[in-house]
């Protein structure tokens, strides 16, 4: 288990982990963007989950006086949810190389279209609310998103980032969203089986990383501009998502 694949699937855990502690979201796909390179999609999300339940517990213990409850409960909670289910079914069904291919053009897509809409805007959140409809559709894709690769994080920060523009309750109301998403796609885990003692192994061996992860975002979220961070997340992505795309494409010759 102790190889090089593990090695670096060690460091990028910790990265990713950092990441999220500084902006509340994109934990989970920069780990399957990246990780996606040494392991399958399948076998890192009952392992990635797990450590997304304990990001997002100490976010929201850490940092409870933070959470926008009403938001959640009226909007963020009741549609994501409901994505959520038929993204758990779509993910029982659609599997191996097709599963990275898709998440790979997802990623480069999102990545792109994030990047672009950051460099054109002044501020990181921009208090502009989306229609009813337009909210509905966007928390109900994240969940959808979330059913399949747990990290509907793109949809619902589109969303989010119109109605929450403080950074750190934007961080902390997100965090009780992962925290309950991720909860019923644990258990979901366990009942299909995709939870095995292997993956429970690899957890386990990988907690260190999402410590040193965590103590080093905490830092990170106090000293630097979220701003120019996220420029170079979505810089890393959009590398990270083109060469998952170009090695999970179909060979023709």
């Amino acid at each position: 288990m102790f190889d090089t694949k593990f090695a670096i699937f060690f460091v990028i855990i910790f990265i990713a982990k950092a990441v999220e502690a500084v902006t509340g979201f994109g934990s989970t796909i920069i780990a399957l963007t990246l990780g996606a390179q040494v392991y399958q999609i399948e076998y890192m999300l009952p392992i990635v989950v797990p450590l997304n339940i304990i990001l997002s517990t100490y976010i929201l213990i850490k940092h409870a006086k933070a959470i926008n409850w009403p938001e959640l409960a009226r909007w963020i909670l009741p549609f994501t949810i409901g994505g959520l289910i038929v993204g758990m079914i779509i993910f029982n069904i659609v599997q191996g190389n097709t599963l990275k291919l898709a998440y790979g053009v997802f990623v480069l897509c999102f990545a792109i279209v994030e990047l672009v809409r950051l460099l054109r805007t002044v501020a990181d959140c921009e208090a502009r609310p989306l229609s009813a409809i337009k909210s509905m559709i966007w928390l109900f894709a994240g969940g959808v998103i979330h059913g399949i690769y747990a990290s509907g994080g793109p949809m619902v920060v589109y969303y989010s980032c119109r109605k929450i523009t403080d950074k750190s309750i934007f961080r902390s109301t997100l965090s009780v969203l992962w925290l309950v998403l991720n909860i019923i796609l644990l258990a979901d885990y366990i009942r299909t089986g995709k939870m095995t003692v292997e993956t429970m192994k690899m957890f386990s061996w990988l907690l260190p990383a999402l410590a040193g992860g965590l103590f080093v975002g905490d830092i990170l979220h106090k000293r630097i501009p979220e701003r120019k961070f996220r420029v170079l997340v979505y810089v890393l992505l959009i590398v990270a998502g083109a060469s998952l795309v170009i090695k999970s494409m179909p060979s023709f010759h």
